[in-house]
């Protein structure tokens, strides 16, 4: 499979940490975004959202990281290890992918926005997209707090839930975000970032 990606982007990381982890063959074609790769004609043919990761296997052309996190552990002879194969466990874990997806990422994805890209160009920071990001936040990061009580996983054993949720909010240092209210989130975090393959897949400036 290949993989369309960029080493500072979390969603490709996803897909790096589940192929370390399930030792599953992926070569990265890294996209420069600054040289306007990802807006390429030859790559929007692929993914016409010009975003990544895009995986390609074969003749399946898949974009979105929860969708190739799934694609992958379902094509992978360990796979059942971090996507269950059982319908109650598998919906579990599909769950909190959707959850990430609609409750996590967008406000996350409005602070990297605000606080990161727009710092690093210079351009000024729109506090009230801040403060709404950081407003939902508050509501929904309580409930990971609260699922995490006595579990080390989200769902209790490892999976590609905790991929896709520990990538966002491992984000939370770089865009300003205060998890020290969430103990729970703190230690499962440090838990994630021990893991061989998170730190495999991990940019230098991110270990």
């Amino acid at each position: 499979m290949k993989l369309y990606s960029n080493p500072i982007s979390p969603n490709g990381k996803r897909v790096c940490i589940l192929a370390a982890e399930l030792g599953a063959p992926v070569e990265t074609a890294n996209l420069d975004f600054a040289r306007g790769e990802n807006r390429a004609p030859d790559y929007l043919a692929l993914n016409p959202m010009g975003k990544i990761p895009t995986a390609v296997d074969g003749d399946l052309v898949l974009w979105e990281s929860a969708a190739i996190l799934c694609y992958v552990a379902q094509t992978s002879e360990r796979g059942a290890s971090v996507f269950p194969r059982e319908p109650k466990a598998q919906a579990d874990v599909l769950r909190w992918l959707f959850w990430c997806s609609c409750h996590v990422d967008p406000y996350f994805t409005s602070l990297v926005v605000e606080r990161f890209i727009k710092a690093r160009r210079g351009l000024p920071i729109d506090e009230a997209v801040c403060a709404s990001a950081e407003q939902w936040l508050a509501r929904f990061i309580p409930v990971l707090e609260q699922q995490l009580a006595g579990r080390d996983y989200v769902t209790g054993a490892f999976s590609v839930a905790d991929i896709a949720l520990g990538c966002t909010l491992e984000m939370a240092p770089i865009v300003k975000y205060d998890l020290s209210p969430f103990p729970n989130v703190g230690g499962w975090l440090e838990r994630l970032r021990s893991r061989e393959s998170w730190r495999a897949s991990s940019a230098p400036s991110d270990q």
